[in-house]
């Protein structure tokens, strides 16, 4: 998904990715099923997103930080002892990913 990253990185952010939606999940008493079925989503994906195997889209990404009303970054954040990305490198990348998804959203809705 990001092809900037190295594959370390791009692993260490799907694991981040994962540790957080997890701890936001739980913080809301969800079960995977049930925040699958909050979200229309099925509880594979859910699974596979928590388990590192699965990259979200950026409009996924928009949908969990709208369901918890958080701002999409709290995805990525660290805690204070993670191992330090390059974290140039990974915004670059991120905001890549994210403006290509808003040019798509925008010519959907030709907005």
């Amino acid at each position: 998904m990001f092809p900037l990253l190295n594959i370390m990185e791009e692993i260490e952010i799907r694991r981040i990715l994962s540790d957080n939606l997890k701890r936001l999940r739980k913080q809301r008493g969800l079960s995977q099923l049930k925040f699958a079925n909050e979200l229309g989503m099925a509880l594979t994906f859910i699974n596979d997103i928590e388990n590192c195997k699965k990259w979200v889209s950026p409009e996924t990404l928009a949908k969990f930080a709208t369901f918890f009303n958080v701002p999409v970054a709290e995805f990525f954040s660290c805690p204070t002892d993670a191992p330090t990305l390059d974290s140039r490198l990974f915004v670059q990348a991120l905001t890549c990913e994210l403006h290509e998804a808003i040019e798509n959203v925008g010519k959907r809705f030709n907005v």
